[in-house]
């Protein structure tokens, strides 16, 4: 029987440590986005290694790509045998730890959801069953559920990264403007704020080869007033969002200004944010009568206190750099988003 998602984060995220009290777990390891595999070479060479690849290395959902050989997985996989599964790799991030035996607890192929087994925030995923051929039917089974779910502590681990260093005056002009709380970092300065458009700049020095190079994040606030459902279908938001950027975006160049790429279709879901309607948006932006594009996430959700359609969305221009990392912080930064209501104040 599959468990909802939901359901599954709670429990998952519910429960504490399952040996009861015991000595603080050391702290995570590995990198952004890294998930460990432990299985034996003759496992993860036949039908469950080669299902963990297709599940775990697809294309990252609508990035643009340096060549068109290439592409950005969801996340990188590394493989390690039980041997060679030390100290130094059990404190990992992400660890999906593969069993294949004919016991009593395996006649039944399972994949079972843990967190902080071994380290602090770490994701454990144990599957196990008799057959390789069974126990590869039940991870396709769950194949959405450990993707979201490993997608989704990705982002919130970013997220625990940008609370370190947040520009407070900042995030207070949020609060006035738009009535909303919202995450943001140092080193950002508002190109526009106002209720009309809030555009939010942010500019990095990256070190690769041996320059550094300019990587910009920016981020959106808009809002109109909620009518009906027709705002939240895909060819609205996009519309919408062309005409916004059109106005207030400007490029580098004369006559330049920010509008989506239509030639690679985005992406569009919906889901429940912070108990309301929600839907998301990944897309690909281009300036307009100039050379420069990336990728972008938006988010949109209905405020019915203040019976209001909020749109916060951000984006990367990182010409010489993989998207990936940059596209996981803006999505924590987007998501970290509440509204701040005049309770909120006075609780204060």
């Amino acid at each position: 029987m599959r468990w909802p998602l939901l359901l599954l984060c709670v429990i998952l995220f519910g429960c504490g440590s399952q040996d009861g009290a015991r000595s603080p777990l050391p702290s995570r390891v590995g990198a952004q986005g890294e998930v460990l595999v432990v299985c034996t070479d003759a496992v993860w060479e036949g039908v469950i290694g080669d299902s963990i690849r297709t599940i775990l290395m697809k294309p990252y959902a609508v990035l643009p790509q340096m060549h068109t050989e290439t592409y950005e997985p969801m996340f990188d996989v590394v493989h390690k045998t039980r041997f060679d599964f030390s100290k130094f790799w059990k404190p990992h991030r992400n660890i999906i730890d593969i069993e294949i035996a004919d016991r009593v607890d395996t006649q039944d192929p399972s994949v079972v959801f843990y967190k902080e087994k071994y380290s602090q925030g770490q994701i454990y995923i144990l599957a196990k069953a008799r057959t390789q051929t069974a126990l590869a039917a039940k991870i396709g089974e769950r194949a959405n559920e450990m993707v979201s779910l490993l997608h989704d502590v990705e982002v919130k681990r970013t997220t625990y990264v940008t609370k370190l260093s947040t520009d407070e005056a900042m995030q207070s002009k949020i609060k006035t403007t738009w009535g909303l709380d919202l995450l943001i970092p140092k080193g950002s300065y508002a190109v526009r704020s106002d209720t009309a458009f809030t555009w939010i700049d942010r500019q990095l020095t990256r070190f690769r080869g041996s320059n550094n190079h300019d990587v910009q994040e920016g981020f959106f606030i808009h809002s109109e007033p909620y009518v009906g459902p027709n705002q939240f279908t895909l060819e609205y938001i996009l519309n919408r969002r062309d005409k916004l950027t059109e106005r207030y975006v400007s490029g580098p160049t004369e006559g330049s200004y920010m509008q989506i790429e239509r030639r690679m279709p985005p992406s569009y879901e919906t889901f429940s944010f912070n108990g309301g309607f929600a839907a998301e948006v990944r897309g690909l932006w281009r300036m307009e009568n100039d050379f420069m594009g990336g990728p972008y996430y938006s988010l949109t959700f209905y405020d019915e206190p203040e019976a209001r359609l909020i749109t916060v969305e951000g984006y990367a221009y990182a010409p010489y750099f993989d998207k990936r990392p940059y596209m996981r912080e803006i999505e924590g930064i987007v998501k970290s988003v509440k509204t701040f209501t005049t309770e909120d104040a006075e609780d204060q």
